[in-house]
Formats: structure tokens, sequence, C-alpha cells
């Protein structure tokens, strides 16, 4: 049963979210509505749990945690970069309260092919799109584009981003670094951001610079750590996924260019050539 505390914790936070909402929708930011809608739709799941247990003592209608993809779908939209799933479960766990298993995230990737297959290849001729705007999508090899393992990204974000060269991992958790302050500055009175803070202490000891004492670190001065790193390694980094995006568009059908080539049909080519 949830203390009253948690209870509480969770009732802010939508309340919060819906401030940010509101607020997104009067500056007509239309990508920050989308992000925040995600985020909404899981505290709110959250929420409505967590006092069903507390009225009831014990499970009930909303006992059963947010779907898999909401919640991956919510978190990217705070990283804003590819991110590896160990992160991913971080961030669900600081930002939200959520335990996602890795055996729910296993089956994650083809399920959401499985849905985009079904909405873009069986929908009449001027039927009504079954489509969802995003999908949790893998990212993708910047030379072979197949998928990388164990790493998400959503389909809506420009091909670019999701290809993933070899300093990508570094740029990405740079920007999610940046992502997570600009978070937490501006909602500090959040209730998930002790936990957001204590993530990116973990990130800061990475970067030098960051941290100029044992004694804790300011914003600022990681961010500013992070900024001076990227611009270093950020725009070789922007060529390459620019350059391999260019060859993706040229290649693969639009399917592909989301879910990744298949070794399948590598195999398969080659087959028929020695054949």
């Amino acid at each position: 049963m949830p203390s009253m505390a948690e209870v509480q914790a969770a009732m802010a936070e939508v309340t919060h979210l819906q401030q940010r909402l509101a607020a997104a929708l009067d500056a007509d930011d239309l990508g920050e509505v989308e992000r925040l809608l995600a985020e909404l739709s899981v505290a709110e799941k959250r929420r409505n749990r967590l006092l069903q247990r507390a009225s009831t003592g014990g499970g009930g209608a909303f006992d059963a945690a947010p779907p898999i993809r909401e919640q991956v779908a919510a978190v990217l939209g705070i990283l804003g970069r590819p991110a590896s799933v160990s992160l991913i479960r971080d961030v669900a766990m600081a930002r939200f309260g959520e335990t996602i298993q890795p055996s729910r995230l296993a089956s994650l990737r083809r399920d959401e092919q499985r849905s985009w297959q079904a909405a873009h290849r069986s929908a009449a001729p001027g039927a009504r799109s079954l489509a969802r705007p995003v999908y949790a999508v893998p990212a993708l090899t910047f030379d072979r584009f197949a998928p990388v393992r164990g790493m998400l990204a959503l389909s809506s974000w420009p091909l670019e981003i999701r290809l993933i060269a070899p300093a990508s991992a570094r740029v990405d958790v740079l920007h999610i670094i940046i992502r997570l302050i600009g978070e937490l500055s501006h909602s500090p009175e959040s209730p998930s951001a002790p936990n957001l803070r204590r993530l990116v202490w973990r990130f800061a000891r990475t970067i030098a610079g960051a941290i100029e004492t044992r004694d804790g670190f300011d914003y600022i001065t990681v961010r500013d750590a992070a900024e001076c790193e990227l611009q270093q390694i950020a725009d070789a980094d922007t060529a390459e996924r620019a350059e391999a995006a260019d060859r993706a568009r040229g290649q693969l059908d639009a399917e592909t260019q989301l879910f990744g080539a298949t070794m399948r049909l590598a195999n398969r080519t080659s087959t028929e050539a020695t054949g």
C-alpha cells in the first residue's frame, strides 16, 4: 500500500505537468506539447494506480503499469536523443517512479514494427490512417543501417539523430545531460527533481571540469563543461550522420529507415550472388 507522501507526490507531479502543458499550448510550442502529453499520460496512470491502492488497501482497476511504449516514448521525449535500455529504465524510475522490466522491453521493437506495418499496409485507399504519431524504434548503425542492440529512438526524430556513428554515443550523452539539466532548471521543485539530480551527478563525473569540488556541483558548470566537450566532437559527428542519412534516404524504404535493415536480406543477397 502506498504512503500518503507517495500519493501526494504523484498528484503534485500531474498538476505540475498540466501547468507546463498549458504554458506550452499558450506558446504554441507543438513539439513541447507532444512531449508533455506523453509524460502526462504516464504520470496520470501512476497517480490513478496509487490512488486506487491507497483507497482500497490493495490492487484495483488501475493496478496495471502504463503501457511500455508510453513509458519509453515519455522518457525518450525527455532525453531527446537515442538512449540505451538501461538509461531509459533509470530515467523512468527517476522521473516517474516506474520500474520497467527488461522482459517487457525485449519485444517492444517487434511489436512497434508490427503495428507500423498494420497501419501502413492494410489501410484501404481513402480510409482513416491507423498510424500512431510516434513509434519507439531502434537506433541504426550509420554504415549498414542495422538496428543497434539495446538502443532506442523515436520515429518522429530526424534520421540524422537516429543514426549512430562512431562518436555519436558520446555526443548523445552530452546532449542528454544538457536536456536533464534543462528539465531540472525548469522544474526545480518537481517531486522527481532529487532523483534526476542524482542522474545528472552520475553523468557529470564523466565530464572534465564538470565537478569542481567533492561537495556537490552546480548546473551551470556541468552544462558549460558538456557544451565545451560538444564543441570539440559534435561537428564531425553531425557531418557523419548527415552523410549517412543522405545515403539511407537513397537506399531504404520508409519502413527500413525506421526499423533498420535485417541481416536476413544481406545473407540472402550473398547466397544468390554465389549460387
